[in-house]
Parts: C-alpha cells; structure tokens; sequence
C-alpha cells in the first residue's frame, strides 16, 4: 500500500510541479515577448500622451515624445535616449538626453541644461523602462499575469493582458495593483497601458490611476544620427541657484495674507495672539503626507489652548485641497496659491515648518518629518503655548 502510495504520489507532485513551473514561465513569457519585440529594432520612436491622479485628484497630463536607440556597450539601459515631455496642466517641460556622456536635463522654458548624476530618469517611464521593470519586479517576487479576450481599443483588435502585482488585504482595507497591457494585434506593441492601484502610505490610503496612450510608433529609422541625441547649440549651462537661508530665530515673521479653502481671507497678522505653526507642503510629497497625522494630532491636543496650524501650497488647486482634507479628515487650514509666501520665507524644501510665537516672532524652523515628529514639534511648542505675552 506505501508502495502503491508512493509510486502514484510522486508522479503526481512531479506533474504538478512541472505545471506550475510551465504556468510561470507561460506567464512572464508575455511580458519578456514585448521586451524582445522592442529590442529587435536598432532603434523606434512614439508619441505618448501620459494622464496620472495619486494623492491629488488633480489629474496631470503630459505630452510625451521618445525616441531610442540601441547601444551595445551601454551597461545601464543599453540605449542612448531621447525624451520631451511637455505637461499641459503645468508649467513644465522638460527634455532628457541620455548618452554615454551621461543624462543632462534640458529647460526649453529658459533654454538651460544641466548634467544629472541620479540615475533615477524618466526611462523608467518610458516603455521599455516599463516593461523591463515589471519583468525585475516579477522575477524578485512573482505575481499573477493572465491574458484576458482580445477586445477592441479605438476600433482596431487588441490582446489584453493583466499583471496583478499585488493584491492583499491589510487592516481590513484591500489594496492592489493592476497594470493593464493592451497590445495591438497588427503591429505587436501596446497602445494603451492602464494602472490601477490602492496602496498605504504613512498610514494614509492612496488611490492610483495611471493611463498611457502610445501612437506614431517608428521603427528602425535611417534619419536617426548622434545629432538626435546632443545639446542644440542654443541650450546654455544652468548657474546654479544660491539657496537663500531660512529665517533667522529671533526675527519677525513676515505678514501675509491667503485665502483659505473656503475663501476666507486670512493675515498672519491677525492671528497675533495665538501660537501659529506654518506647515508649508505639496499634496504627494512623502515628507508632508507622513506629517499628517502628527499634525491633526497636536492640533487636537493644544486647538484651545490657542494653537493655529495653517498648512500652506503653491502647487495644488483648491478643489484638489478641499477633497484631500476631506478624503484624510484634516483638522487644521489650508490655505492655497502660497508662492509668495513660500518666497518671503526662503522655503525650497518640502514639508518645511516655521514656528511663530504670540509675540509673531519666528521661534524656530526646521525641514522634514521624521519618526520622532511629533514628539519633536510638540517639545518646541511647550514654551510658546505656555508663555503670555
């Protein structure tokens, strides 16, 4: 009977473990089918146009244009690259150039350059990029990748292929992440990569929707040259900007005034009397995402005991603000279209923190939100909240 148990057993695991193996390999062939598609052409160019919404539900949309070509002694991306893009719900615009030189980032605002040292590059938005760190991803920890029926995008027949990176439960909130690959049939490369994701951040939960529409695909171009991937003679060095120092302890806050979120016009002035923290942010910044919940906690603790907490942005609009508030039951005010402020108080880093006392005097300063900050800002907060003046 053990015999009998044994010899049908394993056989049976073998097979098992021979499907699961086909079953993986079946899966992460699709994915490397597409890397080796790309990577047939001595070079290929596209148009894309990118629509993102993370923490912000802003949505940004972005105009991109990419061209690659190979480069067989490259050892960090093996191309030499190409990639405009031009943000239509922003003020920005920007050109990477990636040789065996290095990366430089181009400004046609201004027409400046500079060289790049972090590694970090839009290529790893690119397609290639893309697919080629989803392959990483899969190989470290693999995940599920399943081809759904083919179905129609734009009125031309696509496969549509569906990566679940991850997908768990934690603290009873499911989070997720779905990357969408729709590959047009004619041609073999996508036209449209959707992603979708639910994720914790800081303790905060964040929605994820990223869309990218590819088109104008060209393949092994004769017109390519080393001229595609230089500085137009146009483009200067940038000079380095002086970082103007904080304020100094000691001196006068400089008056402002904003409007909050509802509308309401408010001066620093006229908030003498009270001790005010001025918490100058951006919606996606980790720093300013982690310093949340410190805040709405100190304000909680000391609100009438005549604390203020104004929460100050240049970038986010105000529709964008009032849902972020809401969406993370934010205590404290904020107030929005702070560049002037942000000027006047030499702040170039994010999340940066002016405590002001009743006297409107600056009590202190300082960047950043690390694990002990809450205890940090409420130790700098005991004296002024305490002292009458």
């Amino acid at each position: 009977m053990i015999y009998f148990t044994k010899k049908i057993i394993r056989p049976a695991l073998c097979l098992l473990v021979f499907l699961y193996s086909n079953k993986v390999e079946a899966q992460i062939s699709s994915i490397q089918h597409l890397i080796d598609r790309l990577e047939g052409f001595k070079n290929f160019s596209y148009q894309s146009v990118h629509k993102k919404r993370d923490m912000s539900p802003d949505t940004t949309i972005a105009l991109n244009k990419e061209l690659f070509s190979k480069d067989q002694n490259d050892k960090l991306f093996g191309y030499h690259y190409r990639i405009e893009t031009n943000h239509t719900t922003e003020t920005f615009h920007t050109i990477q150039i990636y040789t065996e030189k290095g990366l430089f980032i181009l400004s046609p605002s201004d027409s400046t350059f500079f060289a790049e040292t972090d590694t970090h590059s839009d290529y790893y938005e690119s397609l290639i990029g893309k697919l080629k760190s989803l392959k990483e991803f899969y190989n470290k920890k693999p995940f599920k990748i399943s081809m759904l029926r083919d179905t129609i995008v734009n009125g031309v027949a696509h496969s549509h292929l569906i990566a679940n990176r991850y997908d768990k439960l934690e603290n009873k909130e499911h989070l997720y992440a779905n990357d969408d690959y729709y590959i047009d049939k004619q041609t073999g490369l996508p036209s449209l990569i959707t992603i979708k994701a639910r994720y914790e951040l800081n303790g905060l939960l964040f929605d994820y929707y990223d869309e990218k529409k590819y088109f104008d695909f060209k393949i092994d171009r004769s017109d390519i040259t080393q001229a595609d991937f230089s500085i137009p003679k146009k483009f200067k060095p940038r000079i380095a900007q002086i970082t103007m120092a904080l304020l100094d302890t000691g001196t006068s806050a400089p008056d402002f005034t904003l409007s909050d979120v509802n509308g309401k016009q408010v001066s620093l002035s006229q908030l003498r009397g009270n001790v005010v923290v001025l918490d100058f942010y951006f919606i996606g910044c980790g720093g300013c995402m982690a310093s949340i919940k410190p805040l709405n906690a100190i304000y909680e603790k000391y609100k009438n005991k005549g604390l203020i907490i104004a929460s100050l942005t240049e970038r986010d609009s105000k529709r964008a603000v009032l849902e972020f508030e809401k969406l993370h039951a934010i205590k404290y005010t904020g107030f929005i279209n702070g560049s002037g402020v942000v000027k006047s108080y030499h702040v170039s880093f994010f999340p940066t923190f002016y405590l002001i006392d009743r006297g409107g005097k600056i009590r202190n300063v300082f960047e950043s939100c690390n694990d002990d900050f809450e205890e940090k800002l409420t130790s700098l907060l005991k004296t002024p909240l305490i002292k009458k003046n």
